[in-house]
């Protein structure tokens, strides 16, 4: 593993209360690794923290700080990170506590891989303490086309990415706005142009706490969480905006089936056909990977949240 140049990605924003958890599992990992930080405006002492780590360790580095939004300010240490140092590249937050061998494990699985490979996992989710609450679900129905235009089974904490599927994120990077999250754009763009590993292991404690800006909930509370948070459809629905970004990007790449799979299903979203997208969750040419999933789903075409 020491011929393995890997990068760590990680994004902070107030993050004072846990990154120097997060910081020390990171050094204490089983392979090497270069860690670059962005800090996206915190008020609190993060980049104080930071800034101490920077004067003890020479692998660690702090991008300047201004607020642009989680998902730019992963695209903008992306956009940081020279690709031709690294053969690896991992995405971090800054609230987690990561496993001696997460990284290594990662690794090992993408290099009996070819081409681009983006490698995931399951999440053993936590309390503030890093006490066991529940562990994230494997995809039962799979990965891949179908369910990451409807789904995001990616949790971006989890990524692993050889320099390939790096290289082809980089380069195809829309407007932050356009899209849900960054893992899910990952998502998007590995579906048609790579291979995807689902580990079914965790290799992460993903803490849940009130100020995740993304919190792991069971499928009953995803249902109840949307009907409580159900405000007036906006003008453009993020993921109907996602897909067309998707779309616009990877048009002259799909394959035949799937640029027709995608055209319709934005076709029915854009034209509200609701017994066309019954049809399409019921043939499985879309589809989420639980039943209540697939409900909440259902729903929010109605409420038109999509």
């Amino acid at each position: 593993m020491k011929n393995n140049r890997i990068a760590v990605l990680l994004s902070a924003y107030n993050g004072e209360e846990f990154i120097d958890q997060q910081i020390n599992s990171l050094l204490h990992s089983s392979v090497e690794v270069d860690i670059y930080i962005r800090d996206d405006g915190s008020s609190d002492k993060t980049q104080d923290i930071v800034s101490e780590y920077i004067s003890k360790h020479k692998n660690i580095y702090l991008l300047p700080r201004n607020n642009v939004g989680v998902v730019a300010s992963f695209f903008e240490l992306i956009l940081h990170v020279d690709e031709t140092k690294y053969d690896y590249f991992c995405f971090c937050d800054q609230d987690d506590f990561w496993e001696k061998d997460k990284i290594e494990v990662a690794v090992d699985k993408i290099k009996e891989k070819n081409g681009a490979v983006m490698y995931c996992s399951a999440l053993n989710v936590v309390d503030e303490n890093l006490n066991f609450k529940f562990k994230s679900c494997f995809p039962s129905r799979g990965v891949g086309l179908s369910n990451a235009l409807v789904e995001n089974i990616v949790t971006g904490c989890t990524v692993v990415l050889n320099k390939e599927a790096f290289v082809e994120i980089k380069n195809n990077m829309p407007d932050p706005t356009c899209i849900v999250m960054h893992d899910w754009w990952f998502y998007l763009i590995m579906s048609v142009r790579g291979e995807i590993i689902f580990d079914s292991n965790s290799y992460i404690k993903y803490r849940q706490h009130g100020k995740n800006v993304e919190g792991m909930k069971t499928p009953l509370k995803k249902i109840i969480s949307k009907i409580k948070n159900h405000k007036k459809p906006s003008k453009y629905p993020p993921l109907l905006l996602q897909l067309k970004t998707f779309q616009s990007f990877y048009l002259d790449e799909f394959s035949p089936e799937q640029r027709t799979k995608v055209s319709e299903f934005i076709d029915i979203l854009e034209k509200r056909r609701f017994f066309s997208f019954l049809i399409f969750i019921l043939r499985g040419k879309v589809f989420r990977n639980s039943v209540s999933d697939n409900a909440s789903l259902i729903y929010s075409f109605i409420t038109g949240r999509i």
